[in-house]
């Protein structure tokens, strides 16, 4: 695992290129780490996670996957289902936008890690999905539950029972990625440029925006529009919220005249 910093933005690798950065214990357990280390530093606005030797992530090394099996034999299953699934949470509920940058293969357990980012930008020759079912399992850390919320019921339906993997064009019309660029050098200035644009705005509103997005999805309306105040009152004491309406207006002006699509 390797882990940079390019100023307010720090960059996670999968390092294992010999095997195309597929998930073993030790990775998942050295990517556990560099995620605690980039969520306790304050100096950090966003989070860009990406693979090294031009492949994101083949997905689950199948000595992990036999050894979880056999494991689980003699253990509750439970148990290390509960760690693997962690590591994804942890991604999931970090106060900082990530930005995943998927090259070639992000298959299986490698797509779950991505559904756990915010933002998906992915090359042309990407292929992703989750073939579980083949081996007759079901994607199990997050990738059934955010598939699911990210394109659909109907969607999800398709590609997790068929076990079938799209390429990263149908992946963009099934809003399952950001954007698609020519090549990974293309991602990673399209991803930069993402991360430079969310840096730019004060760190504990994009936080909290962030963790809101996530609540609402999983409230009742009555809950999630009271707990929008509760987040409102404690970002209002930020000592930057003040300091940030020139640039915030000039944004908006911005944006006002020149809107962009999304």
């Amino acid at each position: 695992m390797l882990t940079e910093r390019r100023g307010a933005v720090a960059h996670v690798v999968l390092n294992r290129p010999d095997r195309k950065n597929a998930l073993d214990q030790g990775l998942m357990d050295a990517l556990a780490e560099a995620l605690d280390q980039v969520r306790d530093d304050v100096e950090v606005k966003v989070l860009v996670l990406r693979g090294a030797g031009g492949v994101f992530s083949s997905g689950i090394d199948h000595a992990l996957l036999m050894e979880v099996f056999q494991k689980s034999q003699e253990v509750p299953f439970r148990h290390l289902h509960r760690d693997l699934q962690a590591v994804m949470d942890r991604l999931e509920a970090m106060e900082r936008p990530v930005i995943a940058v998927l090259s070639r293969y992000c298959v299986g357990m490698a797509l779950e890690l991505a559904l756990a980012c915010d933002f998906r930008i992915a090359t042309q020759d990407c292929v992703m999905g989750l073939p579980e079912v083949a081996f007759g399992i079901i994607p199990d850390v997050g990738g059934t539950t955010r598939l699911v919320r990210t394109v659909g019921p109907q969607r999800a339906r398709e590609m997790i029972l068929t076990g079938r993997l799209v390429t990263a064009r149908r992946a963009r019309a099934d809003h399952l990625v950001t954007e698609v660029a020519a090549d990974e050098a293309a991602a990673m200035a399209s991803a930069d440029a993402l991360a430079q644009h969310l840096s730019r705005f004060p760190a504990a509103g994009v936080g909290m925006a962030k963790a809101m997005v996530l609540r609402s999805g999983e409230l009742d309306r009555e809950t999630s529009l009271r707990l929008e105040g509760w987040v409102q009152s404690i970002l209002l004491r930020q000592s930057d919220v003040g300091s940030a309406f020139a640039d915030a207006l000039g944004y908006i002006k911005q944006q006002l005249e020149a809107p962009e699509d999304l």
